[in-house]
């Protein structure tokens, strides 16, 4: 009797090892066909659009960026101005296909960036435009499909001879 509760207890710890392979490999078997690959983008890129005193008009709009054939993801939208005696109220929009499908709208700091101690204005940190989406390092960025783009207008009258230049650090797929 002895030996046949030897032979038993050998042959159910077999029997257990057989059913967890069985388990790891049906697990196996459902998961998907090819790796999961980190995809980067792949051709740095940039945007821009200015709006000129006595050349733009309020209200329209410009495009600062276009989405690349396999989308892109844009990193960093920044602006700046030379205006020294007013602020400007300036609203990004993302639009997919003819549908301005939101943004941020933000009043400008007479010569953000274009005097000591006036930096450039980040129109991507979380209390400008909240909601962006975050990457693994906790940064803002938009992702834009093809043809979807990045637009922006003013609202009020530049002074004479001032602009606003808006800039976006984007990457195509």
């Amino acid at each position: 009797m002895e030996d046949f509760n030897r032979a038993w207890s050998s042959f159910m710890r077999l029997a257990s090892f057989t059913v967890f392979l069985c388990l790891v490999a049906c697990d196996l078997a459902h998961a998907a066909g090819t790796g999961n690959n980190f995809i980067t983008p792949q051709t740095p890129n940039r945007g821009w659009a200015s709006f000129v005193q006595g050349t733009d008009s309020a209200g329209t709009y410009k495009t600062i960026y276009t989405g690349g054939t396999n989308g892109s993801l844009c990193k960093a939208l920044i602006e700046t101005n030379n205006d020294a005696s007013a602020t400007h109220l300036v609203t990004v929009q993302l639009v997919i296909g003819a549908a301005k499908i939101g943004g941020t709208a933000v009043t400008t700091a007479s010569n953000d960036g274009f005097a000591n101690g006036v930096p450039p204005k980040n129109f991507m940190l979380a209390t400008i435009w909240p909601g962006l989406p975050l990457d693994s390092d906790g940064n803002p960025f938009i992702f834009l499909a093809s043809a979807d783009t990045l637009q922006a207008t003013f609202a009020t009258s530049l002074t004479a001879s001032d602009q606003i230049n808006l800039y976006a650090k984007c990457d195509d797929y």
